[in-house]
């Protein structure tokens, strides 16, 4: 993986979620939580990985899930020792329409 290069480059960083709510933001102020606040973070790029530790309903028992259509991440379990588990795969988009049926013509 990309462990042994993770760069330097640190840029201040509002990070947010994909709900597009109020409250869906991740570095809040402290003793604020609506009100924004820059972390510095490292530079990062397309495929890199952002771990969130305490991410509250990003977890999967409080998601709301395939909220504005987004599918549901893959979630890992990291031991004691560093061992990483995949306990969730990733959602295929098509895996959150298969459900729905044909709305009969004349109906809307």
């Amino acid at each position: 993986g990309k462990s042994e290069d993770i760069g330097t480059d640190v840029e201040s960083v509002v990070v947010v979620g994909h709900c597009c709510e109020s409250g869906d933001l991740m570095t809040p102020k402290p003793g604020e939580p609506e009100a924004l606040e820059e972390r510095p973070l490292r530079t990062a790029e397309l495929g890199d990985i952002a771990v969130m530790d305490g991410s509250g309903a990003y977890c999967a028992g409080m998601s709301t899930k395939n909220y504005n259509s987004f599918p549901e991440s893959p979630e890992v379990l990291v031991t004691a020792d560093g061992e990483v588990h995949l306990i969730r795969k990733r959602q295929d988009p098509k895996q959150i329409y298969e459900n729905e049926c044909d709305v009969p013509d004349g109906v809307f």
